[in-house]
């Protein structure tokens, strides 16, 4: 196939996660914002709901798993559809479930009828992304995949911030009562993308040359996967960098009103500083693979390590004082160490896979990563209370859980260095049966 062909092919399995992206807006941005803010429901008892799309990652790792023993026909793109019209099937129904919550908050029914939505909601997704994933191995040559990934990940935020600047202009003002539309608008615009963006990305037998491995049960293939010390460290390195990553999630907004003295419209926006931080750092990293090759997963992991914990050490110095100036540098610097990251672990993640295993990595990967980041952002609500009751300082509460992510990210560096791709690839082969390219080593 030509390079064009990739190409765009690569932009198609991106257009499915923007797809995505604009479902996500609508529940994270919106319906959050609006329950918590305009109808006061406990800020706790929405985030509880809303983590359960979260808990619905073991779903990718089964559906992974089908997906790699399916032979005879296009075996990713079933999974793609089936998640993206499970989580589009839901869509309509979160305005009328929040209205119902939000005026009697206390009803159990509600509640269960809250955690069934969010968690059909997180099986959807979760299952098409790791199909997507799994699509972009079997379908990119080797050299291909860590760009192709990181181009999806770029898809996937620019759907965020497409899809919060189209819901700007549609409601003006205070005008929640058209969001039963509006996400009857989205739900529309993300089915008709998905039907679009599968057309043509897989080929019916193509599969066939790829040879499975020798493990039959997903147990098994876990199991392999354990029994490779390179396996269980590179799943470790994921779950550590991500967890330390998201421990400032639910933190970072209050340390900008409490300790840097900034008004809630200023906060507001620490998100669009680190949101096209990040993209601004993908798309370096994009860039810069693409013109030196050698700049490879190494490159941008160290480097997005090192500034991210060189953000939280600007955090933690600014919380010990108002310093604004200090604080926003620190968010500039946190999206692109983000953005870093995210193409430095898309490049390794792609030397480790293989078209016969890459639906159970993919989904093991989903599963690890999104554990962890459900883990972050307790751990550091958890830990700046603790701080708050050692020291009885509010400051030194939010320094110490920055200075522990710094910390945590130095240590992930350490580990970054005992992750070898061709050690690795021979414990797979022996476990699995599977052996690597010579691109992948």
């Amino acid at each position: 196939m030509s390079v064009s062909l990739y190409a765009h092919i690569i932009f198609k399995l991106g257009m499915v996660r923007f797809a995505t992206s604009l479902l996500v807006v609508l529940l994270t941005n919106v319906l959050n914002r609006v329950l918590i803010v305009e109808f006061q429901t406990p800020a706790t008892l929405i985030a509880f709901i809303f983590a359960f799309q979260h808990l619905a990652t073991p779903s990718g790792l089964i559906a992974g798993y089908f997906s790699d023993r399916s032979r005879g026909g296009r075996r990713r793109t079933p999974y793609i559809v089936a998640g993206m019209l499970l989580s589009i099937a839901v869509m309509p129904f979160f305005p009328a479930w929040g209205w119902a919550f939000a005026a009697d908050s206390q009803s159990p029914s509600l509640l269960w009828m809250g955690i069934g939505l969010f968690t059909l909601f997180g099986v959807g997704t979760t299952i098409s992304a790791t199909a997507v994933n799994a699509l972009l191995v079997d379908r990119i040559p080797e050299e291909q995949r860590g760009s192709g990934m990181t181009l999806v990940w770029l898809l996937t935020l620019a759907g965020f911030i497409v899809g919060s600047t189209f819901f700007s202009h549609l409601v003006s003002g205070n005008q929640i009562h058209r969001l039963e539309v509006i996400f009857w608008l989205f739900s529309g615009i993300a089915l008709a993308i998905t039907f679009w963006s599968v057309r043509g990305v897989e080929v019916a037998g193509a599969d066939d040359m790829v040879a499975p491995v020798r493990l039959d049960g997903i147990g098994d293939i876990l199991m392999g996967f354990y029994r490779s010390s390179q396996a269980r460290l590179f799943f470790l390195f994921l779950a550590a960098t991500v967890f330390f990553l998201a421990m400032q999630t639910f933190i970072l907004a209050p340390y900008g009103g409490v300790i840097l003295n900034l008004p809630v419209g200023e906060t507001a926006i620490f998100g669009v500083y680190t949101s096209y931080g990040t993209l601004l750092g993908m798309g370096t990293a994009y860039w810069g693979q693409k013109k030196n090759p050698r700049l490879g997963d190494r490159f941008f992991l160290s480097a997005g390590l090192l500034l991210g914990a060189v953000a939280f050490g600007l955090f933690s110095l600014s919380s010990r004082g108002p310093n604004p100036a200090m604080g926003e540098a620190g968010l500039w610097l946190l999206g692109f160490a983000k953005g870093f990251f995210n193409a430095g672990i898309s490049f390794l993640t792609m030397r480790l896979t293989h078209p016969s295993f890459s639906g159970v990595f993919m989904g093991l990967w989903n599963l690890i990563s999104g554990l962890a980041l459900a883990a972050g952002e307790m751990a550091g609500g958890f830990l700046l209370d603790q701080g708050v009751r050692l020291w009885g300082d509010l400051g030194v509460g939010y320094a110490m859980v920055f200075l522990a992510e710094a910390l945590g990210l130095l240590g992930c560096l350490v580990m970054l260095r005992f992750i070898s791709v061709p050690t690795y690839w021979r414990q797979i082969a022996l476990q699995l049966g599977v052996r690597a390219s010579q691109a992948q080593q």
